[in-house]
C-alpha cells in the first residue's frame, strides 16, 4: 500500500514517538475516512500562530535582502523558480517554501513502500563562495526554544535537498549546520524579530536515516482497516495536542467497562510499561487490576513498571470499581495537618509569549476569605510586573500580620501561635511564578519583593523545639503530589484538578469541584489552555474574555481549597480514630526571615538576598525530595535501601560499614565522591532535620577488590559513628533497615555572605 511521508511526520515522530499517529499521518485521508478514524479538523491556534509568525519574519527579511516567495494563493514556491534558485540562477539570497520532493525514491527510504508527500522548507539560504554554491536549511518556529524534534525536521529537509540537488546534477554543498529561527527571549509572538540557533546536523541526520530505514517500514506495514488496527498507541498527557485524540480517547473513556477499557486509562502508566503489559496479554484496566502487584516482577518489566507496580495496580482497581481508594502510601510529609492561615495560588503561563496570563491569590483564615485575581490580556511585560506587585503585595501584607502576631507571643510552642502555609495545585505553577519574578528583577518593586520572598523562610536565630525540627523548611505544598501519594482515584490518564476534584465530589468527600465550561476544559490538565490565552491576546474575539478567565481562576482556587480542607479533615478523623497520622509535615508558627529589612535594602542587601535565596531554594528542593517515602526516593535513584549491615570495622579515625543492597537500588545515582551523604534508618524525622545531618554524615567508597557487586562500603568519621546519637540510629535501624540519602551541601553561601559583609564595612562612612 502506497503511503506518504512529510517533514511534519518526521517532527511528529520524534516529538511523540507514537506509532499510531505516524501510521495515520502516512495514510491517505480517504483511507482514514473509510475506517473511520475520528480526527479533530478544527484550526489549531498554535498552527495559525506559527504560520503568521513565519510570514512576518520572512516579510521583514525580504525588506533587507532578496527572498524568493510564493505568489499570492500558492502554497509553495513555483517549481521553475525553485529549480532556478537551486541551480544558482538569479540574485536572491533566500528562497521560501521550497517544495523538496525528488522525483525518484531517495536511497534513505530503503525498500519501504513509502512515497514522499510535499515537504516545504521554510527558508533555504544560498551563498556563492569560491568553492561553489552553499545551501543552508532554516526552519522558522514560533517557539522560545529549539527542541530536538525541530532539528530532526530540518535534518529531513537536508536529506531531501541533497537528493534533489543530485537529481538536478547540481554540484553544491549543503552546510553541515542547520538553523532554527525562533522568537527572541525579549520578543513576542506577535512581532517579526527572530533569534537564530545554529546546530550541527550530523547527529540528527543519523537519527532520521535510522528511523526511515528501520522503524518507518515496520510502522507502514501495520494493518489499519475497518475493525482491525495493529498500531501500538498509548494515551498520555502529550496526546492533548494530537488531532487523532478524539479517536484514541474513545478506547479509554469511562463509558467502557473495565474489561474493554484500554489500560492507557491508568494514570501514570508509561509507553514502556504498557508494551510490557501487552506482551503478557494484559491490555485492559480490569486485567491490570486483577493481575496484582506481581506484575512488577515479570520478565522484561522496565524501570517504571517494576518500581511502580503497587501504585498502578491500585489505580487500576480504583478505575475498575469507580471509587476512591487509599493509595500505596499511608502518610505524606509534604503537607502539614494544621494551617491557621491558608494561602492558595493559581498561575497560568503562556509559553509562546513567556509571560503570565493569570495570577490568582486567595487568603483563608478564621475571619473569612480574601482574593486577588489578575488577568493579563496582553504580553506587555510591564503589565506582568504590575500583577506580581499587586498579588504579592497582598501576600506580604498578610504574612507580616501573622508574623507580628507570632512575634508578640514570642513562644513558638504557644498554642495561640498562627500556622501559615501556601498551597498550589500543580508544581508547574510555582515554576511559572518563579520565572516571572526572574524576568522583572530590574524593577525596584520586584527587587524589594525578592527580599520578601527570602523572608518566607524561618528566622536564622530561631532554634526550633525537637517536635518542630527541620520540617518548617517546606513553605508550600503542591496538592497534586499529596493526592497522588495518598489516594488512588478513578481518573483517566492524569491527576488534574478537574478530574481529581470531580472524583472526590462524586464520592461525597468534597462539596465543590472544578467543573470548567467547555471553553476551558482540557482532557488531562486544568491549567489555562494555549488557545484560550492566544485568543485573548490576539484580540480576535473567539475565546473567553477577561471576566470569564477570572471566574475560571476563582473556580480553581475554590476546588484547591476544598481538596486541602478535606485532606486536613481526613487527617483529624484518622487521629480521632487513633490511627496513624496522615499529614506529617510539622511546622512552627509562621515567622518571617529576620536577616533582611526590605524597606532599607541596598544593592549589597539584594546581592545577599540572591545568594540566600539560591541557598534556600537548593535546601528546599532537597527537603522536598527527602520528604518523599523511602520507596519513592529509591525508585528515583536518590537513595539506596533498605540495606543489610554485614560488617563494621574501625581503623584509625574512620569506621567502615559494609552493606548488602537490594537489586532495586543498584542503579542509584549516588556514587563515591558524592557530597552530603547521610546514613540513617530512612525515617523522615531524621533525614528532614538539617541540624542532624552532620551526625549522620558519611562517604561512599569505591568497592574493595573482593567486594561482591551488590555490596556497598561506607566510611564514617569514627567519633561520629561512636557518638550517642548515631548509636541510637544504629539501634533503630537494626540489621536490615539502613538507608543512604543525599542531603544538601552549600560551600559558597557562607563565603559570599562574608565577602558581602566585608564590602559593606568598606563603604560605611
Amino acid at each position: 500500500m502506497a503511503a506518504g511521508l512529510s517533514g511534519s511526520t518526521i517532527k511528529s515522530w520524534f516529538q511523540y514517538r507514537c506509532e499510531r499517529k505516524t501510521r495515520y499521518e502516512i495514510m491517505d485521508p480517504t483511507e482514514l475516512a473509510a475506517i473511520p478514524v475520528a480526527k479533530d479538523q478544527r484550526e489549531q491556534p498554535w498552527t495559525t500562530l506559527g504560520v503568521d509568525y513565519e510570514d512576518r519574519v520572512v516579510t521583514r527579511l525580504a525588506r533587507a535582502t532578496g527572498v524568493l516567495r510564493p505568489t499570492h494563493g500558492e502554497e509553495g514556491l513555483l517549481e521553475r523558480q525553485a529549480i532556478a534558485f537551486l541551480k544558482g540562477q538569479g540574485t536572491a539570497t533566500y528562497a521560501a517554501q521550497v517544495n523538496l520532493r525528488p522525483r525518484g525514491k531517495p536511497t534513505f527510504l530503503g525498500g519501504a513502500d513509502i512515497k514522499l508527500r510535499r515537504s516545504f522548507a521554510d527558508l533555504i539560504r544560498r551563498e556563492v563562495r569560491p568553492t561553489g554554491l552553499h545551501f543552508t536549511v532554516i526552519d522558522i518556529k514560533a517557539t522560545r526554544a529549539a527542541r530536538a524534534f525541530h532539528k530532526t525536521q530540518v535534518a529531513f529537509y537536508v536529506m531531501l535537498l541533497r537528493a534533489t540537488l543530485a537529481e538536478l546534477g547540481v554540484g553544491a554543498t549543503v552546510e553541515p549546520m542547520g538553523e532554527i529561527w525562533r522568537i527572541p527571549d525579549d520578543g513576542d509572538a506577535e512581532g517579526d524579530r527572530w533569534t537564530s540557533e545554529e546546530f550541527a546536523l550530523k547527529p540528527y541526520l543519523r537519527l532520521v536515516e535510522d528511523f526511515c530505514r528501520t522503524t518507518l517500514p515496520t510502522i507502514a506495514d501495520k494493518v489499519v482497516a475497518q475493525g482491525r488496527d495493529e498500531t501500538f498507541f498509548h494515551v498520555y498527557f502529550k496526546c492533548e495536542q494530537c488531532a487523532y485524540l478524539p479517536h484514541c480517547i474513545e478506547a479509554v473513556g469511562p463509558h467502557r467497562s473495565a474489561r474493554t477499557r484500554d489500560v492507557s486509562a491508568v494514570a501514570g502508566l508509561t509507553h514502556e510499561a504498557k508494551r510490557t503489559l501487552l506482551s503478557i496479554g494484559i491490555g485492559t484496566v480490569a486485567g491490570l487490576a486483577e493481575l496484582g502487584a506481581g506484575v512488577g516482577r515479570v520478565d522484561g518489566a522496565g524501570w517504571s513498571l517494576s518500581r511502580r507496580a503497587d501504585q498502578l495496580v491500585s489505580r487500576a482497581k480504583a478505575l475498575r470499581d469507580d471509587n476512591v481508594r487509599p493509595g500505596t502510601e499511608p502518610h505524606t510529609f509534604l503537607m502539614p495537618p494544621r494551617t491557621d492561615a491558608a494561602i492558595y495560588l493559581v498561575a497560568d503561563n503562556d509559553p509562546v509569549d513567556d509571560t503570565l496570563v493569570t495570577l490568582g491569590y486567595r487568603y483563608v483564615d478564621s475571619s473569612g476569605v480574601r482574593e486577588r485575581i489578575e488577568v493579563m490580556p496582553t504580553a506587555d511585560r510591564a503589565g506582568e510586573a504590575n500583577a506580581l506587585v499587586s498579588v504579592f503585595g497582598h501576600l506580604v501584607a498578610d504574612l507580616e500580620a501573622i508574623d507580628a502576631h507570632n512575634e508578640a507571643i514570642g513562644d513558638p510552642t504557644d498554642p495561640t501561635g498562627l500556622y501559615a502555609h501556601i498551597f498550589l495545585y500543580e508544581t508547574t505553577e510555582a515554576l511559572a511564578i518563579q520565572n516571572a519574578v526572574r524576568r522583572h528583577l530590574e524593577d525596584p518593586r520586584v527587587r524589594t519583593g525578592l527580599l520578601h520572598m527570602v523572608r518566607l523562610f524561618p528566622p536564622d536565630e530561631v532554634v526550633p523545639e525537637p517536635e518542630f525540627r527541620g520540617m518548617q523548611h517546606l513553605p508550600a505544598t503542591a496538592l497534586r503530589s499529596v493526592v497522588e501519594q495518598l489516594l488512588s482515584l478513578p481518573v483517566t490518564v492524569s491527576y488534574d484538578l478537574r478530574q481529581v476534584s470531580a472524583a472526590l465530589q462524586r464520592a461525597g468527600l468534597i462539596s465543590e469541584a472544578y467543573s470548567p465550561s467547555q471553553a476551558f476544559e482540557r482532557p488531562f490538565s486544568s491549567l489555562l489552555a494555549l488557545d484560550v490565552s492566544r485568543h485573548l491576546r490576539e484580540g480576535r474575539g473567539r475565546g473567553p474574555d477577561v471576566d470569564a478567565i477570572r471566574e475560571d481562576v476563582r473556580a480553581r482556587l475554590t476546588a484547591s481549597q476544598a481538596i486541602a480542607d478535606w485532606l486536613k479533615a481526613e487527617h483529624q478523623r484518622r487521629m480521632a480514630a487513633s490511627k496513624s497520622p496522615m499529614l506529617r509535615l510539622k511546622k512552627q508558627p509562621f515567622r518571617l526571615q529576620a536577616t533582611f529589612n526590605p524597606l532599607a535594602a541596598g544593592d549589597l542587601d539584594v546581592l545577599r538576598a540572591f545568594e540566600l535565596l539560591e541557598n534556600r531554594a537548593g535546601l528546599l528542593e532537597t527537603m522536598i525530595q527527602l520528604a518523599r517515602p523511602t520507596r519513592v526516593r529509591r525508585d528515583t535513584g536518590r537513595a539506596i535501601g533498605p540495606m543489610r549491615l554485614i560488617n563494621v570495622s574501625e581503623k584509625g579515625r574512620s569506621a567502615f560499614l559494609l552493606f548488602a543492597i537490594p537489586r532495586e537500588a543498584e542503579d542509584a545515582d549516588l556514587s563515591s565522591g558524592a557530597f552530603g551523604l547521610i546514613l540513617s534508618n530512612g525515617e523522615p524525622d531524621l533525614v528532614l532535620e538539617p541540624r542532624l545531618w552532620s551526625s549522620m554524615r558519611c562517604d561512599l567508597m569505591n568497592p574493595w577488590a573482593n567486594d561482591p557487586p551488590n555490596f556497598l562500603r561506607v566510611r564514617m568519621f569514627r567519633p561520629t559513628f561512636n557518638g550517642p546519637f548515631f548509636q541510637e540510629v544504629k539501634r533503630r535501624a537494626g540489621q536490615d533497615g539502613w538507608w543512604l540519602d543525599q542531603s544538601f551541601v552549600d560551600f559558597n553561601s557562607a563565603k559570599v555572605d562574608n565577602f558581602l559583609t566585608f564590602l559593606g564595612a568598606q563603604v560605611q562612612p
